[in-house]
């Protein structure tokens, strides 16, 4: 990301600030003619404590967007700003943008939970071991401590009966719990979770989508990428639908999902109902 186009803000939001503010962000993958265009200037506000839930067709740039305020890669114009802090730069006193050091954005970064479509857990490892993982290599938390932990959540997401089984003995669904358990172990202020149901099984989505609501519930900061509506309905406070890259129409889910205003939308709509 260039200096000349990197952040259109010139200073940091207020105080009284969404706790995660998109504005103007771009992706393009890959340079010149062949470039692709992923993110086409999308602008997304998300208040603290709430659940934005992001829908779209496949392609539309979703997870891409999810990447991009995790610093999972790198925006190509516009800027991020999480809990107040420009995400992947600092602004020097004439107000020009430079890169962070790799530790600096893995500090931000651990801020931030994600949990993805797949589960990516150590097959090595027991669930118990998987949430501890992080905890000790990367904060420094002695391994007692990050074990009550770790136990603590995994009895949280109702698997406190299975922290001494490895991944292959865990089903789709509580695998995917044990990635949920892992992301909260490192205490973020924001939990991403990129389409976290559309790998398992339909019996196992209940019980991922369950624990999601406990979370939403007890006011946890979250941004949803789901095919799932009916979680949509009942869990988000906000609804965001997204083709081609861009923001189409967004609101509360009664007036994105029960009165869509653009047509985009309501195909969309028709075609997942």
């Amino acid at each position: 990301m260039s200096e000349a186009t990197a952040a259109p803000e010139a200073t940091a939001p207020s105080s009284g600030a969404p706790m995660v503010q998109v504005r103007g962000v771009h992706k393009v993958f890959g340079h010149g003619p062949h470039g692709v265009h992923v993110l086409r200037g999308v602008d997304l506000d998300v208040t603290r404590g709430s659940v934005t839930v992001v829908l779209g067709p496949s392609g539309s740039g979703k997870s891409t967007l999810l990447r991009c305020v995790n610093e999972l890669e790198d925006i190509s114009a516009g800027s991020v700003h999480v809990g107040g802090e420009l995400m992947g730069y600092r602004r020097d006193a004439a107000g020009r943008l430079h890169r962070l050091h790799p530790r600096a954005i893995a500090r931000q970064r651990a801020r931030i939970g994600m949990v993805f479509q797949r589960f990516h857990l150590f097959p090595h490892l027991t669930a118990l071991e998987n949430v501890m993982e992080a905890p000790v290599q990367v904060r420094g938390l002695r391994r007692a401590a990050a074990r009550e932990r770790a136990l603590e959540l995994l009895d949280r997401v109702g698997l406190g009966d299975r922290v001494d089984h490895y991944p292959a003995q865990l089903s789709g669904g509580q695998q995917q719990r044990v990635a949920i358990a892992r992301a909260l172990a490192m205490d973020p202020e924001l939990m991403l979770f990129d389409e976290p149901t559309s790998a398992l099984d339909p019996e196992l989505v209940g019980e991922v989508l369950g624990v999601m609501r406990s979370l939403a519930d007890s006011g946890m900061t979250m941004i949803v990428v789901t095919h799932e509506i009916g979680f949509a309905r009942e869990v988000a406070d906000h609804v965001v639908f997204m083709d081609e890259g861009a923001v189409v129409e967004e609101g509360t889910p009664a007036q994105v999902l029960g009165a869509p205003r653009e047509q985009r939308t309501k195909d969309f709509l028709a075609h997942v109902l």
